[in-house]
């Protein structure tokens, strides 16, 4: 979070931080509806909280998850478009123990500005589909990157690949040295990346906490 604030900063943005007052603009059937699923109410309420700012304030806002680490702090977000995502390169093994690199946006960094026929869209679909489903079948990234990937088979949104996210197997080599799963990332030809998500969501486990920060002490970052 220190290096995204001092990245707005730099570029003298406004900047703002969200605790669990994020959720109470979410109705209380779907915090019901939603108990011990925090990502996924993370994911329905900043699209609230993106539009109140812009209803109070217009122009652009741009939301970047708090497990985000600035690695370019003179990079700056596109301002020439309504909307954007960034775009994660996914490195994982298949089924078949093949290394593949999975394209996609993410909502660990987007940004609307107050035109944006996407925010009162994904907003008003998000929690259609929430209060349609079965509570049992939920999936965690529901109405988060799988809905946005599914999304932008139609709409074609526009994805920013400096901001990306780092999966397990990637983080890993990173601490731990290059192999194969850095081999399969390089194949892919991505830009440098200007910020990172470290996938918080996925550290339940104390060896993937033990990898992000290894990857936060080093030197390089």
């Amino acid at each position: 979070m220190g290096s995204v604030k001092d990245w707005a900063a730099s570029h003298g943005f406004d900047y703002r931080t969200r605790g669990d007052d994020l959720f109470t603009t979410i109705p209380q059937a779907i915090r019901d509806k939603l108990a011990g699923r925090t990502p996924v109410m993370a994911d329905l309420a900043r699209l609230d909280w993106m539009t109140s700012v812009l209803s109070e304030r217009g122009g652009l806002v741009v939301w970047v998850d708090a497990d985000t680490v600035v690695l370019n702090a003179d990079w700056r977000p596109p301002f020439d478009t309504h909307s954007f995502f960034g775009e994660e390169c996914w490195v994982q093994q298949d089924n078949k123990s093949r290394w593949r690199a999975y394209l996609s946006p993410h909502n660990a960094f987007m940004g609307f500005t107050e035109v944006s026929p996407v925010l009162p869209f994904l907003s008003y679909l998000s929690l259609s589909l929430i209060e349609r489903a079965d509570a049992a079948f939920i999936a965690p990234q529901m109405i988060g990157p799988k809905l946005l990937k599914a999304l932008h088979n139609l709409a074609d949104f526009v994805l920013v690949p400096e901001a990306g996210a780092l999966s397990p197997a990637l983080l890993s080599e990173w601490v731990h040295g290059y192999a194969e799963a850095q081999a399969c990332y390089e194949r892919q030809n991505r830009p440098d990346l200007a910020m990172i998500n470290l996938c918080g969501s996925l550290s339940s486990e104390p060896e993937q906490r033990a990898l992000i920060e290894a990857f936060l002490d080093r030197s390089q970052v």
